[in-house]
């Protein structure tokens, strides 16, 4: 894959993964997610937040891969 490509595949995981993290914290701001007691160890860390991290970690890699191969630094 050429550095062009890795650069949209990153931009679309990143795209992805930030709606994936964001979107337990905009339901809990809309009122729509319940609230969690304070302390439970349960705040926001749903599934689909740590897909959205695991796919944003991914989209920084497939980033600084993206810049190797078009000879950045």
């Amino acid at each position: 894959m050429d550095a062009a490509s890795l650069n949209m595949v990153a931009l679309a995981l990143g795209a992805a993964g930030f709606g994936c993290f964001a979107w337990p914290i905009i339901q809990r701001l809309n009122g729509k997610a319940p609230a969690e007691a304070p302390g439970s160890g349960k705040s926001l860390r749903s599934p689909l937040w740590w897909a959205g991290f695991v796919l944003t970690v991914a989209a920084i890699f497939l980033q600084r891969i993206a810049s190797q191969q078009a000879g950045g630094v």
